[in-house]
């Protein structure tokens, strides 16, 4: 009899592990203070479950001060580097006293870079095993089956090549984010005093760089003018509005010749045709299509997608989430997790629609990924009640899985072709003939049905009104989160865990403003300064090169020593040159942070004294913001208003309607509203206020009631 320790990731997947490797799936929870395990027993083993936090050893630079070039780490407990990770010293002490009388380790974290490498510093600091002597579990679910299997299939070795490119991965992001936040900050504490930190990345300059050169395409664009025919016709009563053949006429003269040679003639229907398509299902989700559509369908950040992606996979319900693969493998049991999934209630009839086709065999995608099939319901059934995001992103991917087994959508595009004397006109419909997959996506697919009325070859159509309107080019999109995703993807910059982060961080560092990515003063002051000074630090070619070069230490064809020393050699210089023109760096970033603190911090002219500014201010005693005259201070002027406290504010180029005062906007986590700084006793505002409080009673009493039910 052995014992064998266990480590798993996070607390509910040491749960759902222990109860499937339990031979009685009854194991005993031990607390230990504010950790705890779980003691199960398996054949001739006892098995002990213990679990980390995610990460629980930090890098911590070994080199004293707080400035740069700061070169060398070491792997210390996650408490001792950040002061709100209290939680992880109780489960680091656990693990160290229970590791001392264990005859064995397995690495159950899950099978990525980062699980990996979470497994193998938890061995190597807390256990203070030796990681070459431990064995390895390999599973893409939570469910008991597939754990059960993992553990009776393990492999004898740890994932090393893994674990070493998930090594120099942060200890180079470590090198890249300390160093170059740290000059950035102190150049500007060194110009101006302030201690304001100023951050950049590996990562993050090039993403940086992307929204910049496209607020700058947007800056720069010049609309031109062009103009479109607008023309419409009445056919048996019924009102059609008729697509003139060219899009876009480039001259007024000529648009005004062609709406009025047009208008009040007679047209001829010359031709009907139509074509049959055939559209087979999208293939299974990976991490990236699911956030894309998760932003589509409920307009959920890729941060948000993924953490309910991953609380969903914690329970079972769904395969491993950080994936890239759109395939699913022939090892799965499809038939399985259909017959589960027919016993949900809101899928039973349309997976008998399945079975009654008979065709089990989903259409496959592309990309593959070595680590984990393509995203899947499991078939288990919620053991508890989802929350509403976990319930529409697990209805997204069991209605996306059901329509692999679809058949094709077949749709009809027609077109009638009218004509008067040289000009063409057009009428187009679409009919779905056959839903096909379409059925059991449900909602997400897309149908854009349009049906062409009752008109045959040769009928007359009379034009009128005909006429043209002027409309102008349009600049290119800002970017949004999903659409920045999907670049930083195409890029090869990050990772599948991490550009979600990264896409977040542009935004919570005040690079740039609201959901739309539209660039701060304070994005442009540091682009513009590491542009003119440091364009290295910016440019995705370096952060794709280390990409490629700590690939190549997954796939053993260089090592972690190589890789480290060549990424410190380069920022050395970097940074060398950094420090050479610290001044000026310095000076400019506090030119544009002076430009951000005022657009932030100021709300157009004290209606009072009209003489002073209305500023952002925050109490000294309390802590509270306010608003208040800039002449406040000096005894001219005691105009305040209050602010919501909680949030943050934008500055609006517009006043209320109502009251005439300026206007802003607040943000606070997903929720944005707009108001005056009059809001206590605006007339408007007031009725606003009454409106909300009494839709915030009845949502209290609903979620009251719903509980009782």
């Amino acid at each position: 009899m052995s014992r064998v320790m266990v480590i798993t990731e996070k607390p509910t997947a040491a749960k759902r592990i222990a109860h499937a490797l339990d031979e009685n799936q009854a194991p005993t929870e031990v607390k230990k203070r504010s950790a705890s395990y779980y003691d199960c027993r398996r054949g001739n083993d006892d098995l002990i479950v213990v679990y980390a936090l995610g990460h629980l050893f930090e890098l911590k630079q070994t080199e004293k001060g707080w400035t740069y070039p700061r070169m060398e780490t070491s792997w210390v407990p996650k408490y001792e580097v950040e002061k709100k990770a209290t939680q992880t010293k109780p489960i680091i002490n656990l693990i160290k006293r229970l590791s001392k009388d264990v005859d064995s380790f397995v690495v159950a974290t899950d099978y990525d870079i980062e699980g990996s490498l979470i497994g193998y510093l938890t061995l190597k600091y807390a256990c203070k095993a030796d990681p070459k002597r431990a064995q390895r579990m390999f599973f893409s679910s939570l469910t008991d089956s597939e754990i059960q299997n993992a553990y009776d299939n393990m492999s004898n070795t740890l994932d090393f090549p893994m674990i070493e490119a998930g090594q120099v991965r942060h200890e180079i992001d470590w090198l890249y984010g300390i160093n170059l936040t740290r000059a950035l900050t102190l150049s500007v504490k060194n110009t101006a005093g302030w201690f304001k930190i100023v951050s950049t990345g590996r990562v993050q300059g090039p993403t940086l760089s992307y929204v910049a050169e496209r607020e700058q395409k947007i800056n720069l664009f010049v609309p031109l003018p062009f103009w479109v025919i607008h023309a419409k016709t009445m056919h048996n009563g019924v009102e059609i509005e008729l697509e003139y053949s060219k899009k876009r006429i480039d001259t007024k003269s000529d648009a005004e010749t062609i709406a009025k040679t047009l208008d009040r003639k007679t047209a001829h229907v010359d031709s009907i045709n139509s074509r049959t398509t055939s559209q087979q299902p999208h293939p299974p989700f990976n991490l990236s299509t699911l956030q894309s559509e998760a932003y589509r369908h409920f307009g959920f950040k890729p941060s948000r997608t993924l953490a309910v992606a991953q609380s969903l996979y914690l329970d079972a319900l769904i395969s491993y989430p950080r994936t890239s693969s759109e395939k699913l493998p022939q090892t799965l049991d499809l038939k399985e997790i259909l017959n589960r999934l027919g016993k949900m209630k809101s899928y039973t009839s349309m997976v008998k629609q399945v079975v009654q086709v008979g065709n089990f065999t989903p259409v496959q995608g592309k990309k593959t990924d070595p680590a984990h099939p393509a995203i899947h319901p499991t078939g288990t059934k919620p053991t508890k009640r989802l929350t509403p995001s976990e319930k529409k992103l697990f209805d997204l991917i069991v209605r996306r899985f059901l329509a692999l087994f679809g058949e094709p959508a077949v749709k009809e595009h027609l077109r009638a072709d009218i004509k008067h004397e040289e000009h063409a006109l057009y009428l187009r419909g679409l009919r779905i003939l056959k839903q096909g997959w379409m059925e059991f996506y449900g909602s997400y697919a897309k149908t854009n049905e349009r049906e062409l009325p009752e008109i045959s070859e040769g009928d007359p159509l009379l034009l009128h009104p005909v006429n043209n309107e002027e409309k102008f080019t349009q600049p290119p999109a800002r970017f949004n989160p999903a659409s920045l995703l999907k670049l930083l993807e195409r890029e090869n910059l990050g990772t599948k865990a991490t550009r979600a982060r990264i896409v977040d961080s542009i935004k919570s560092r005040g690079y740039t403003l609201n959901d739309r990515f539209e660039l701060s003063t304070l994005g442009y002051a540091l682009f513009e300064t590491l542009e003119k000074y440091l364009p290295d630090i910016l440019s995705p070619e370096l952060t794709r090169y280390l990409e490629k070069e700590m690939n190549e230490i997954q796939q053993e064809t260089t090592n972690r020593e190589d890789v480290l020393t060549r990424a410190k050699d380069e920022l050395l210089e970097l940074l060398e040159n950094f420090k050479s023109q610290e001044e000026e760096i310095g000076n400019d970033l506090v030119t544009g942070l002076q430009r951000y603190w005022k657009s932030k911090e100021e709300l157009g002219k004290c209606p009072t004294c009209r003489d002073g500014t209305l500023r952002v201010i925050r109490s000294a005693k309390t802590g509270k913001r306010f608003v208040g005259c800039s002449n406040y201070s000096e005894g001219k002027c005691d105009q305040t208003f209050p602010l919501p406290q909680k949030g943050d504010l934008s500055p609006l180029d517009k006043t209320c309607e109502h009251c005439g005062y300026q206007m802003f906007q607040v943000t606070s986590g997903r929720r944005k509203w707009e108001t005056c700084i009059n809001w206590t006793e605006c007339p408007g505002r007031k009725d606003e206020l009454k409106a909300l409080e009494e839709r915030r009673t009845k949502q209290t009493e609903k979620t009251q009631e719903d509980a009782k039910t």
